[in-house]
């Protein structure tokens, strides 16, 4: 199950913003710039995972790893762990997917990353789902929604379509 798994509204404009991350990706690691070389990795490894590539994903952001672990906790840090374990989780590796979005929660609320912390929690949200813990994600899902709705941010309606799906999930007679 896929639950409310994201899709791309332009495969060609993925495809292309595809290429040209890559190409910053690579030249940022050309320039030995550590830090932007895992920031463009988390956009590049999130974008492959919305275009069904995680594998390849995981491969990139797996060489980067180490940069990761030893650079400072600054936000693009946070966006690498969450766009990481997407891709493991649409890897089927669930269990570290979980300790990846754990992760990547802990920093959110350690440093106040709220936008990014809805995403994190709308994320694992629905790898719960996947697994069958409904009582987790819900939670993971109105705490997504409840920041939102404090951001003003658009996607709260993401979460409430979330919330929605998983009550038809839990009592399908509705």
């Amino acid at each position: 199950m896929e639950f409310l798994r994201f899709n791309a509204p332009d495969a060609d404009a993925l495809a292309e913003s595809i290429v040209e991350t890559r190409l910053k990706l690579e030249q940022a690691c050309a320039c030995g710039d550590a830090l932007a070389a895992v920031e463009h990795a988390a956009d590049l490894g999130s974008m492959l995972t919305t275009a069904r590539r995680e594998g390849e994903a995981l491969v990139l952001m797996q060489k980067l790893l180490g940069d990761v672990l030893s650079l400072p906790a600054v936000e693009p840090i946070g966006w690498f762990w969450n766009a990481y374990a997407t891709a493991l989780q649409y890897a089927g590796q669930t269990t570290e997917a979980h300790t990846r979005f754990a992760l990547a929660l802990d920093l959110c609320r350690t440093h106040q990353w709220s936008r990014l912390q809805s995403f994190v929690l709308q994320h694992w949200g629905r790898s719960l789902v996947e697994q069958g813990a409904f009582d987790q994600a819900q939670v993971c899902f109105v705490e997504a929604l409840n920041i939102r709705v404090k951001l003003n941010d658009p996607r709260q309606a993401s979460s409430r379509r979330a919330l929605e799906a998983l009550a038809l999930l839990r009592d399908p007679s509705g």
